[in-house]
C-alpha cells in the first residue's frame, strides 16, 4: 500500500495532466473539427495510412495519375507516394488497427507533449513543482487546444523532442546506459517523423551536452556514442524507406515529390504543378518575425506569459542548464529562416499557431513556471492574482481561435455530406480542383487500388471525357463549390462553401446542336452572340434595338469535320453595346463546353460534348480581358442535343 501511495504521489499529478490533455484532444477533435481542419496535410496523412494499412507505400495511379494524384504526393513509375516519412503515419496506423480509428493517436500525441514537457522540465530544473506548472501551462495553452484535435504530428514531435532531451540529460547525469539508448531511439523516431526537427533538436541538445560536459570530454563522448546506438536503427529505417520510395537512400520523399520543396533561397514550390515562389532571405526573416509575433496569443497568459518568461530567464541567468533552454529557443528560428515554408506558414500562423515554433513552447513554459514558483514563494496572493490575469489574457485569443477553426471545419461538412448523394459506383470529378485531389475537397480520398465505391478525380476539362470513357461502369458526377483550390488554402471564405452535386451527361452524335438562350442584361441596343469551334468563329447579331430583359434564342451545329483537334472546347460568347463590331472588347459573358471527337465509334465519327458546361465572366485583369469561372449565369443558358 505504501509503495502504491508513493507511486501515486510521484506520478499522480503528471498522469492527471496527461489525462486532461487526452480529454481536451478528444473533445476538440469532435466539436471544433467536425469535418477536418483547414490544413490539408492531415487528410494526406490519413490517405497515407490507408495505403500502409493495405501494405502499400506506393499506391496505384490507375494509368491516369494526373487525374488521381493526391495533394502533397509524388509520382514514381505511375504510382503515388506521400511526401511524408513514416514516423507519425505509423502511430496513426497503430491506433487505426488496434482501436479502429486513428483519432486516438491525436490524444496520444497530445499527452506525450505534456509528459515530455514535465520530464524535460524536471530534469532541467530538478524541481517537481516547476515541472508540473510547466506541463500545466502547456495543457492550458491555446496552442494545445487548437493542435490537439487535428491529424498532425506537431504535438507528437514536441513530446518526442522533450523526452529525448530528458532521457539524454538524465542518462548522462546518472550514467544509465538504457536512458541514453532510449534518448537515441526517441530522437530517431523524431527524425523519422520530422527529419529537420530531429536534426535541430539534436544540434541544440547535443551541443549543450558538449558545452556542459567539456570538463569530462571522455564521459560525454561515451554517452553520446551510447545514444547513437539507439538512434542508428531508426536512421537505417528512414534511409531504407527513402530508398524504397525515391530510389535513393539520401533523397527524402518531400524533395522527390518536388525538388523545389527544399531549403535555401530561390524558386520554391509545394507541388510540381503548383506555381512556384521566389523565396528570398528577406521573406525568410519576415516569416520568422511574423511567426514570432503570432506566438504570444497561443501561450497560456499571452503577453503576460512573455513578460514572465523574461523574468524567469533573469532568475535562471546563472544556471548552466538555461543554456539548454536558449539552445532550443534559438535553433528553430535560425534553422527555419532558410526554409520557404516559414513564409507560407506566416499567412496562417494567427489561425493555427506558429507551427514551426512549437518546440519553443518547451523552454517558454519552463521559464514561465520558474517565475510563478518564485512568485508563490514570495506571495501566494500575488501568484493567484497573476494566474487570474493570465486567464483573462488568454480567454479572448482562445475563444477567437476556436471559433475561427470551427467555422472553417463546419463549412467543410458539405463535402462530407455530399458523399451520400452518389451512386454506389460513382466517378466524381471535383470541379476547380486544381491539379491535386484532397486540396479543395478534404474528403476526396481514393483507396490504394482506386477501387472504392466512389472514385474521385481532378477536373481536367476536355480530358474528363477520356476518363469517363475509361470507366463506363461508373456514374459520372461533377462536385462543385464556389471556391477555387487556391482560395481553399489561402483565402477560405466560409460564406461561399456550399457544395453542389450534378450528374454528368455526355451528348454524343455525328452532329450536335448548340442552343443558347440569351437574356439582355443592359439597355444597350445591340446584342451579339459568337460561337467558337476549332478556331472558327461564327458571330450573330441577335438585336439592334434590344431592351433590358429581352430574350433571344440562337443555335449552331457542330460536327467532327469542323473540329481539327480531338479534344477541346466549344465557346459561346454573349455581349451587348452600341457597336456590333466592338462588343467583345468590353466585359461580357461566356459559356464553355468540353468536346471530344471519337472516330472508333460503331456509328462512325461522332462528337461528344460534356454537359453541363462552365459559365465564365470575361472581365479586365491587369488591363487584359480574362475569363473567370463563375456561378450559373442568369443571362446565358446553353444546352446541347443531337441534331435530327
Amino acid at each position: 500500500m505504501s509503495r502504491a501511495r508513493s507511486l501515486l504521489d510521484r506520478y499522480g499529478p503528471v498522469t492527471a495532466l496527461a489525462l486532461v490533455a487526452v480529454a481536451v484532444s478528444l473533445i476538440v477533435h469532435h466539436t471544433v473539427y467536425p469535418a477536418f481542419s483547414w490544413n490539408r496535410d492531415e487528410v494526406v496523412y490519413l490517405w497515407q495510412v490507408q495505403g500502409l494499412a493495405d501494405g502499400k507505400a506506393l499506391t496505384s495511379g490507375g494509368g491516369s495519375p494526373l487525374f488521381f494524384q493526391p495533394w502533397l504526393s509524388g509520382i514514381r513509375d505511375g504510382m503515388f507516394f506521400s511526401q511524408y516519412t513514416l514516423g507519425w503515419p505509423l502511430v496513426l496506423l497503430a491506433f487505426d488497427q488496434v482501436f479502429g480509428s486513428a483519432a486516438g493517436a491525436l490524444a496520444f500525441g497530445t499527452a506525450l507533449a505534456v509528459v515530455g514537457t514535465y520530464a524535460f522540465a524536471r530534469e532541467i530544473t530538478r524541481e517537481r513543482s516547476t515541472a508540473l506548472i510547466a506541463a500545466a501551462l502547456l495543457v492550458l495553452s491555446p496552442l494545445l487546444v487548437i493542435q490537439s484535435g487535428v491529424y498532425l504530428g506537431y504535438l507528437f514531435s514536441l513530446g518526442l523532442g522533450a523526452l529525448f532531451g530528458a532521457a539524454l540529460l538524465a542518462g548522462l547525469r546518472l550514467r544509465r546506459w538504457w536512458l541514453l539508448v532510449a534518448s537515441g531511439a526517441l530522437v530517431g523516431w523524431l527524425f523519422m517523423t520530422r527529419p529537420f526537427d530531429g536534426l535541430l533538436w539534436g544540434v541544440a541538445l547535443v551541443g549543450y551536452v558538449v558545452f556542459a560536459g567539456w570538463s569530462d570530454k571522455r564521459a560525454t563522448a561515451r554517452g553520446i556514442g551510447i545514444a547513437a546506438i539507439g538512434f542508428a536503427p531508426l536512421l537505417v529505417a528512414t534511409l531504407a524507406y527513402n530508398r524504397h520510395i525515391t530510389g535513393s537512400f539520401t533523397e527524402f520523399p518531400i524533395t522527390a515529390a518536388d525538388a523545389r520543396d527544399t531549403f535555401g533561397f530561390g524558386m520554391r514550390s509545394i507541388g510540381k504543378r503548383w506555381t512556384p515562389t521566389n523565396f528570398t532571405a528577406l521573406m525568410g526573416v519576415k516569416g520568422i518575425g511574423r511567426n514570432g509575433w503570432e506566438l504570444p496569443p497561443f501561450l497560456f497568459g499571452s503577453y503576460v506569459a512573455v513578460a514572465l518568461a523574461a523574468v524567469g530567464l533573469w532568475l535562471r541567468r546563472r544556471d548552466r542548464t538555461t543554456v539548454a533552454l536558449l539552445a532550443i529557443a534559438v535553433a528553430f528560428p535560425l534553422g527555419y529562416v532558410v526554409f520557404w515554408g516559414i513564409s507560407l506558414s506566416a499567412s496562417f500562423a494567427s489561425l493555427a499557431g506558429p507551427i514551426y515554433f512549437i518546440p519553443l513552447f518547451l523552454p517558454i513554459s519552463i521559464l514561465v513556471a520558474t517565475s510563478m514558483v518564485a512568485a508563490w514563494q514570495r506571495s501566494r496572493g500575488l501568484t493567484l492574482a497573476l494566474a487570474a490575469l493570465m486567464v483573462v489574457a488568454t480567454a479572448p485569443f482562445l475563444v477567437d481561435r476556436i471559433e475561427q477553426n470551427h467555422d472553417i471545419s463546419a463549412a467543410q461538412v458539405g463535402w462530407r455530406d455530399a458523399q451520400a448523394k452518389f451512386d454506389d459506383h460513382a466517378l466524381v470529378i471535383v470541379e476547380r480542383s486544381g491539379p491535386y485531389l484532397l486540396h479543395l475537397n478534404p474528403f476526396s480520398s481514393n483507396p490504394p487500388d482506386l477501387d472504392g465505391p466512389i472514385l474521385y478525380a481532378t477536373d481536367r476539362n476536355a480530358q474528363n471525357l477520356d476518363l469517363i470513357a475509361r470507366h463506363p461502369e461508373r456514374t459520372p458526377y461533377f462536385e462543385a463549390t464556389s471556391l477555387t483550390s487556391q482560395q481553399a488554402l489561402l483565402d477560405y471564405d466560409v460564406s461561399e462553401s456550399k457544395v453542389t452535386v450534378t450528374p454528368i451527361v455526355v451528348e454524343r452524335a455525328p452532329v450536335l446542336t448548340i442552343h443558347a438562350r440569351v437574356t439582355s442584361r443592359t439597355d444597350d441596343p445591340v446584342v451579339v452572340a459568337a460561337f467558337t469551334a476549332g478556331g472558327r468563329v461564327d458571330q450573330k447579331v441577335l438585336s439592334t434595338n434590344a431592351s433590358r430583359g429581352d430574350i433571344f434564342d440562337v443555335e449552331w451545329q457542330v460536327s467532327a469535320a469542323a473540329l481539327p483537334d480531338r479534344l477541346g472546347a466549344l465557346v459561346v460568347d454573349v455581349s451587348s453595346g452600341t457597336d456590333a463590331a466592338a462588343v467583345f472588347g468590353v466585359p461580357h459573358d461566356q459559356f464553355r463546353l468540353s468536346y471530344r471527337v471519337v472516330d472508333e465509334a460503331p456509328e462512325g465519327t461522332v462528337v461528344e460534348v460534356l454537359t453541363p458546361g462552365r459559365p465564365f465572366r470575361v472581365r479586365p485583369v491587369h488591363g487584359v480581358l480574362t475569363p473567370r469561372r463563375t456561378t450559373p449565369l442568369n443571362t446565358l443558358d446553353v444546352t446541347v442535343s443531337a441534331t435530327d
